[in-house]
């Protein structure tokens, strides 16, 4: 049996070619907005297990849980708002439809601060449980959802749990542009199989592993040396070839006082660097398809 699956990609000679104004290097800033849309007894009768430390141990609301997810939608994104705002970049959010409803001032900011939404579903769906009719219709939900809040489809997707139907059925819906649902390489590329463009997007630069279970960093300095090493080494090897990072991140965890001065520090360390392009992943998407598609 024949594998779907690309183990070569690019391989040791990966395409030769420069970032819209001579750049060589792309940043794409991630902020999930996905608060509102954690697991619940009262929406989809699972607890969420995580977050700033362990889940109830029965099966109940967990109300202290739900107040870390509140902090992001009531204080996080403001301050994450300020900080782009005070550095002068544009970033992507991958926005769940039903974040973006429990908070519609929020949704406002982040389009009138010119930054892109990304669908990232209706709620925290694993798409993976889903036949593909069921599939095609929570889609089909977020993407309604997304245009009636902000006024626009969303041209991007990360599902956080795909199926193996995913990119088949974003093919479906005209809107899309390219999808993040893998971390298969430092720069985009066309899925062999549906031809979609994938916009890859990264598991370890990512203030994920700030939350419990993971908790692989402790303090915001852990955070930021991992995302400085990162942004060296790829920055390094873009004097060959030209590069993309994606650094990720989540309103509720480096909104916190205590994390938020990670996320300065790299944006002052980068906006000091010569030939750094810091882009929406639909700006990113919209170049290679002109260059590539």
């Amino acid at each position: 049996m024949t594998s779907q699956r690309d183990f070569v990609g690019y391989g040791y000679k990966p395409p030769r070619f420069t970032w819209p104004g001579g750049q060589r290097f792309a940043l794409s800033l991630v902020f999930n907005y996905e608060e509102g849309s954690e697991h619940s007894v009262e929406t989809d009768g699972m607890i969420e297990s995580i977050g700033e430390f362990g889940p109830v141990d029965i099966k109940v609301r967990d109300v202290g849980m739900e107040s870390v997810y509140e902090y992001g939608q009531r204080v996080g994104i403001w301050r994450i708002l300020d900080l782009l705002r005070k550095y002068r970049v544009r970033a992507t959010f991958f926005a769940t439809a039903r974040a973006l409803q429990s908070n519609r001032e929020a949704a406002k900011a982040i389009i009138e601060g010119s930054h892109e939404i990304c669908d990232h579903g209706y709620s925290w769906t694993e798409l993976y449980k889903l036949n593909p009719d069921e599939e095609r219709e929570e889609i089909r939900k977020s993407v309604q959802v997304i245009e009636e809040v902000t006024g626009r489809k969303p041209v991007g997707f990360y599902a956080r749990e795909p199926s193996q139907n995913t990119l088949r059925l974003l093919k479906e819906f005209k809107n899309f542009i390219y999808d993040s649902d893998s971390y298969a390489d430092d720069i985009p590329y066309f899925e062999k199989n549906t031809g979609m463009l994938i916009v890859p997007y990264t598991p370890d630069a990512n203030d994920f592993h700030f939350q419990n279970p993971i908790n692989r960093f402790s303090i915001g300095r852990d955070f930021y040396t991992y995302l400085k090493d990162s942004f060296d080494v790829l920055y390094r090897e873009s004097t060959n070839r030209s590069k993309m990072m994606s650094a990720a991140f989540h309103v509720r965890v480096i909104g916190r006082p205590g994390r938020i001065y990670a996320l300065e520090r790299f944006l002052k360390y980068v906006k000091d660097k010569p030939k750094v392009w810091i882009a929406t992943r639909e700006e990113i998407a919209k170049f290679w398809l002109e260059k590539f598609g």
